[in-house]
């Protein structure tokens, strides 16, 4: 009974050990290995002089910054991204509030008349993106594509775009339809015509959260191109994300970035975001560790 007993908690401390260890590879191929080159806000803010304007301390990610880590170890594919707002005469944005009456919009126009131009509300956010392919909201199945196809490196230069669903049907959009934006940029009114590749939903609700343009009903996703053509800028972006082969890589490639590269790290962040793989690796670690205990 003894030698039963003492075989059963074996094969039990065995199973436990076995599992862990599959929960933990699980755990690192279902979760974000992404990490985001991006403006640290955190130390622009400590050494802001009081009163200064934001747009006089930060300091845009450039591409060639970003590319010193694009082919690094570890880095499986990157995307760059550029967010700017954007107006149109052809289409209108999907509407998140009711509609205030037009004496209460005429005060506001006369009231804002006077406001610098970069509080002017624009009606839509254009993201340039590098690819679609790998983008967090369309794996995790937040946003859902409808009809026609995500962007690809193969549409770099193109004037090709993604819509969400809401902002097509309320303005009679499909697949194949062009659609014209505008942005002003120094004064000068840039514009450009896009045809729209693909259509997407917006499937959880919690991502519906957000003003006017930031909102994802009224959010545009194009090539790098496009966005970089209204910023007037083919050198700055938003931000770069990588791609890793393996969530557990994110500390060495980190490392590895610090000393391959000339980026200055006080000014710039690598995020990884990647808090729910600490925790839930950590709980696993935990196990494991019990379960090696158990066996002796």
């Amino acid at each position: 009974v003894l030698m039963c007993v003492i075989a059963n908690l074996v094969i039990a401390g065995l199973s436990i050990k076995n599992a862990t260890s599959k929960s933990m590879e699980q755990v690192r191929t279902s979760l974000g290995s992404d990490v985001t080159l991006t403006y640290n806000m955190q130390n622009m803010m400590k050494n802001r002089d009081k009163g200064e304007a934001m747009d006089e301390v930060i300091s845009p990610v450039t591409i060639k910054m970003a590319d010193q880590l694009k082919d690094l170890t570890y880095v499986k594919s990157y995307n760059y991204t550029v967010n700017v707002g954007v107006t149109s005469d052809d289409i209108d944005p999907v509407e998140v509030s009711k509609s205030e009456d037009s004496s209460t919009n005429d005060d506001r126009k006369n009231f804002m008349g006077d406001m610098p131009k970069m509080m002017d509300q624009n009606d839509f956010t254009v993201v340039g993106n590098t690819t679609m392919e790998n983008m967090s909201e369309f794996l995790n199945e937040n946003y859902i594509l409808k009809s026609g196809r995500l962007l690809t490196q193969k549409d770099a230069d193109s004037k090709n775009c993604v819509i969400e669903t809401t902002l097509a049907s309320d303005n009679d959009l499909d697949v194949g339809d062009t659609i014209t934006l505008t942005a002003t940029v120094n004064d000068e009114t840039l514009s450009k015509t896009l045809t729209i590749a693909g259509i997407y939903e917006v499937s959880d609700s919690t991502q519906m959260a957000g003003p006017g343009h930031d909102n994802p009903f009224n959010t545009i996703y194009t090539d790098l191109s496009v966005g970089q053509y209204f910023t007037a800028s083919d050198s700055n972006i938003t931000s770069a994300t990588y791609y890793l082969d393996d969530p557990k890589h994110i500390d060495a490639f980190k490392e590895l970035a610090q000393t391959s590269s000339d980026i200055d790290f006080e000014t710039y962040t690598l995020d990884a975001n990647d808090q729910i793989y600490q925790r839930s690796i950590s709980s696993l670690e935990n196990m494991e560790q019990f379960a090696t205990i158990f066996l002796w």
